[in-house]
This record gives structure tokens, C-alpha cells and sequence, in this order.
């Protein structure tokens, strides 16, 4: 029986956590070389982002359970590259939803400004969480915040993302290729619930164990994304 709440089992898991995402990032930058004459594709630099500021941010967790001194750094500069990544997954969303429609360009501004108010709700709780002191209700507080607001919002904008791009490609390659960025978009969503919204179906299992598996399966969707648009271009 594994025991979740063993500092070594935390540790493997966010160590696993953070490697997933930088998984997903070789992906989407390597793959994303080879199709780069489909427009749309471009947009999934801002997905590439997301996945390396949040797989670094995940190893930022390591030192909580190795007694890492001083934590409060640790802990702001997870603060910064979680809400950063999340902006990033908010900027791909908003990017392709607005593709191609000038009027709605004001929208990609959007994922800047939230970023900056994040940080400047940062700076009124800041000196308690540097000040090392306490329980560290500031620092949870700052986390709820960010997965609540940006993390959430990221997540359900970019799955409305996906299932747009699905609309198209399946008009373009048909209701198979379609299907993909389709359930891309329900992983996403999923995704929303989970990290964004903090949701623990199970009592007993961490709420990152969830994640995981709902991150393997968004590399291994993308993964597939590529794989489509490559099998496209060879014929």
C-alpha cells in the first residue's frame, strides 16, 4: 500500500510531474520544426512555454520535502513560473480564438494583464511569505489564487481552442483528424477541473496524481496532433 502522505512518494511524484511537462515540451518544440507551413502551428509556441515554466515549477516543490532552506524563495519562485506558465496556456487559447479576426486581436492582451495583477496581488503578501513566519497560509492563499483565476482560465480557454480547431480540421481532413484536437480539448477541460479548480474525486489519493495521468495524455494527444500533419505532408 503506498503511503502519499511519505515525503519520498511526494517527492517522486512531483519529480515525475515536472519531467512529464518537460516531455511535452521537447515535443511541441521539436515537432512543431517539421510543420511549420501550417499557419496555426505558430500558436503552439505559447503551449511550449506553458510546459516548460510549469514543468520547472513543479521541481520547485522538491525542496519543501528535502528541507531545503530558505523555503520562502522556493516558494515565491514557484509562485512566478506556475502563474507565468498559466499565461502562457492562456495566451495559446486566446490566440486561436481570435485567429483571423482583427477585431477580437485586443484579446491577446488579455493573458498580460492578468499576469500583472496576479503579481501585483503578490506584492501585499509577499512580505509575509519572505518573512518565513507563520504557517504559511499566505503562501496557499497566493496558490488558490493563481490556480482559481489564471490556471482555470488557461485551461478553459484553451480547451475552447481545441475544439474550434476541430470544427476546422474537420472540414479540412475530416471527422478523424478532427476527433484529435477534439479530444485534446476534453483532456484540457479535464485538466481545468482538476488543477485549476483543485478537484479530488477520491479521498486518499493527492490531487497531483490526477494531474499526471491527465498530463501524459495531453502529451500523448499532441503527440498525435504532430503525427497527423506529418502523415498530411508526406502525402
Amino acid at each position: 500500500m503506498i503511503d502519499w502522505n511519505d515525503n519520498l512518494v511526494k517527492l517522486i511524484i512531483y519529480l515525475l510531474y515536472g519531467t512529464i511537462f518537460i516531455v511535452m515540451f521537447l515535443v511541441l518544440t521539436l515537432w512543431r520544426k517539421k510543420v511549420t507551413h501550417i499557419e496555426f502551428m505558430n500558436d503552439f509556441g505559447s503551449l511550449a512555454v506553458f510546459a516548460l515554466l510549469h514543468g520547472i515549477s513543479e521541481y520547485f516543490e522538491i525542496p519543501r520535502f528535502l528541507n531545503w532552506e530558505p523555503m520562502w524563495l522556493f516558494d515565491i519562485m514557484k509562485l512566478i513560473l506556475v502563474s507565468s506558465s498559466f499565461a502562457a496556456l492562456l495566451s495559446f487559447g486566446l490566440n486561436v480564438a481570435s485567429a483571423g479576426i482583427e477585431e477580437n486581436r485586443w484579446l491577446r492582451g488579455i493573458p498580460h494583464g492578468a499576469l500583472l495583477m496576479y503579481f501585483w496581488f503578490l506584492t501585499f503578501i509577499g512580505v509575509d511569505i519572505a518573512s518565513g513566519g507563520g504557517t504559511g497560509i499566505n503562501y496557499n492563499v497566493a496558490e488558490l489564487a493563481q490556480r482559481h483565476s489564471l490556471g482555470f482560465l488557461g485551461s478553459i480557454v484553451t480547451s475552447y481552442a481545441f475544439f474550434e480547431l476541430s470544427g476546422k480540421i474537420n472540414a479540412i481532413a475530416g471527422e478523424t483528424a478532427g476527433n484529435k484536437f477534439k479530444y485534446t480539448g476534453i483532456l484540457f477541460a479535464t485538466y481545468a477541473i482538476f488543477e485549476g479548480l483543485e478537484i479530488n474525486p477520491i479521498p486518499g489519493f493527492p490531487r497531483i496524481f490526477y494531474s499526471c495521468i491527465i498530463a501524459i495524455f495531453i502529451t500523448v494527444s499532441i503527440i498525435n496532433i504532430f503525427q497527423l500533419f506529418e502523415a498530411k505532408e508526406t502525402v
